[in-house]
């Protein structure tokens, strides 16, 4: 029986989008372009370019290597990954991870190619041809076998060639070719009709001529095998409407593969003040070494004054404001650059309840992960009195806050309804807050002498000391801290529970770690995100 699937998604698993000169001037229609992005509109509604479509394929096949895509295609009933792959790529026609697969289907690999996604679901794509007889033969081949299109018509269109294919008494083609100046536009269903309109799209219309984009591919560094363009941000990564487009890049290496983001600052210079770097004291060596993930803050505090009501929400904003405390007076402008936050699996995590709620009024997050976070101040005498003032406000946070001693230093004890809080400490000019209190006993010991260990690996600390705001997930210790957890975290025959989660950490070891940065560059917005893989 033959089996049908949907047009799009073949267009899409077929056509990445390319550009080869990503930022040059391009010439009329008729001068050979090698910018497939000349005949993507600047309207559309978000962009996929590649520079070679070749190097992404055989860079991609490395990844059907890892223990990971090995485990997910057993899933799948299918002896590996490159097995699965290969399955794919034969319903597909055309191998994308073999640059020579790809030329002997009519593909010219080096021109790139594109894919424009249109209001109203619609889409078309840009590859690159070498030889318009084989395209047309890979794609009747693939229209006949996938879509039921036998049917072959040729005609001249404005702009070149149009070759469509088409169901026994169909009304309109399923799938349509339009050949033009080394490139062939790809349509399905409606969009058939409308693939010459944009074969003759006028050159300042077109993505290539995009100043936005244009600026952004400046500021971002010039290695990348892939870009993605999003006028407005269109509510995939930021609101739609906040930001006047997004541009993501992604490069993909023996040992990484990393997004980087810009984006236009909509607002003044002056707003971006938080993310100017500043020179900061070295604070990660007095956060526990078991951190799995470790984050630390370049910026100046005292210019989040306008950013930590987002970051703390509607409810302790309201808080905040009905107790009077002033948070810029009181502890940001208090605070040198160079906060520090570490965070551990919990011992005591159970892992029998399924995902917890991600709400802390509704259930206590430090019963699954341990807090540390050390920042220094710039005045050692200022901290008490702002630590003095906290059990007084604290019963509008629903919570309590209990001064207290642990071996001769002042703390702050907090509780609330789903149990232990965050509690506080001053040491000399050190300002700690973490949980539970067995945390906070630990880092008072720190504190009260030299930095120890940094819990980061020495290659990925870079992430910490150049954006402003940067990250580092260790999913090495993670996987170990969950299957050192003792039996009666898997609760009441949780061995069956826990064979199966080590299973699935035993597939992610190719997966070392996650890193994030957030950076400000010339008046925008900039953000870098690295999975980092375990040398073979």
């Amino acid at each position: 029986m033959l089996r049908r699937a949907s047009p799009w998604l073949l267009l899409l698993l077929l056509v990445f989008a390319g550009c080869s000169r990503c930022g040059e001037k391009q010439g009329a229609l008729g001068t050979k372009t090698r910018d497939p992005a000349r005949f993507l509109p600047r309207g559309a509604q978000a962009a996929l370019v590649v520079p070679d479509l070749g190097a992404l394929g055989e860079k991609l096949a490395r990844f059907q290597n890892l223990k990971l895509a090995n485990f997910v295609a057993q899933l799948q009933n299918a002896q590996s990954a490159e097995a699965y792959v290969s399955s794919v790529m034969r319903q597909v026609g055309v191998d994308l991870r073999n640059r020579q697969a790809i030329e002997a289907a009519g593909i010219d690999p080096a021109r790139g190619a594109g894919v424009a996604l249109l209001s109203g679901g619609q889409a078309f794509s840009v590859l690159g041809v070498k030889d318009e007889k084989t395209l047309t033969e890979t794609f009747a081949k693939l229209a006949r076998d996938r879509l039921g299109a036998s049917q072959r018509a040729e005609q001249k269109s404005p702009g070149g060639t149009l070759v469509s294919f088409s169901r026994p008494g169909a009304q309109q083609p399923s799938l349509g070719l339009l050949f033009t100046d080394g490139y062939a536009l790809l349509g399905a269903g409606p969009m058939v009709a409308q693939l010459s309109g944009y074969a003759t799209l006028p050159a300042d219309k077109s993505l290539a001529e995009e100043p936005l984009l244009s600026a952004s591919l400046k500021r971002l560094p010039a290695e990348r095998d892939f870009y993605a363009f999003l006028p407005g941000g269109v509510g995939f990564l930021v609101p739609a409407g906040t930001t006047q487009s997004v541009t993501v890049t992604g490069s993909l290496g023996e040992r990484a593969v990393t997004l980087r983001m810009d984006s236009p600052w909509p607002d003044t210079q002056a707003s971006l003040s938080a993310l100017v770097p500043q020179q900061a004291p070295e604070l990660l060596g007095y956060l526990p070494e078991d951190s799995f993930l470790v984050a630390r803050y370049r910026g100046d505090p005292s210019q989040l004054n306008g950013i930590w009501p987002y970051l703390a929400g509607s409810y302790v904003t309201r808080a905040v404001q009905e107790s009077g405390f002033d948070v810029k007076g009181e502890v940001l402008d208090k605070l040198k650059p160079g906060l520090v936050a570490g965070v551990a699996l919990a011992p005591t995590v159970q892992l029998t309840g399924g995902m917890p709620s991600l709400d802390p009024r509704r259930t206590n997050p430090f019963r699954y992960v341990h807090l540390v976070v050390v920042g220094e101040a710039k005045d050692t005498t200022s901290f008490p009195a702002t630590l003095e003032k906290l059990p007084a406000i604290a019963p509008r946070f629903g919570a309590e806050v209990k001064p207290s001693d642990l071996a001769g230093q002042r703390v702050y004890l907090t509780s609330y309804r789903q149990g232990e809080g965050a509690h506080f400490a001053a040491v000399g000019d050190k300002l700690t807050l973490a949980a539970p209190q067995s945390r906070l006993e630990a880092a008072l010991t720190k504190l009260q002498g030299p930095a120890g260990n940094i819990p980061v690996a020495e290659d990925l600390r870079g992430v910490l000391q150049g954006p402003v705001l940067g990250a580092v997930v260790d999913l090495r210790r993670l996987s170990d801290a969950v299957k050192a957890l003792p039996s009666e975290a898997w609760g009441i025959g949780g061995f069956a529970i826990k064979a199966t989660t080590v299973r699935w950490l035993d597939a992610t070891d190719d997966l070392r770690a996650v890193t994030l940065g957030l950076s400000e560059k010339e008046k925008a917005l900039q953000a870098e995100l690295t999975l980092w893989l375990a040398p073979h």
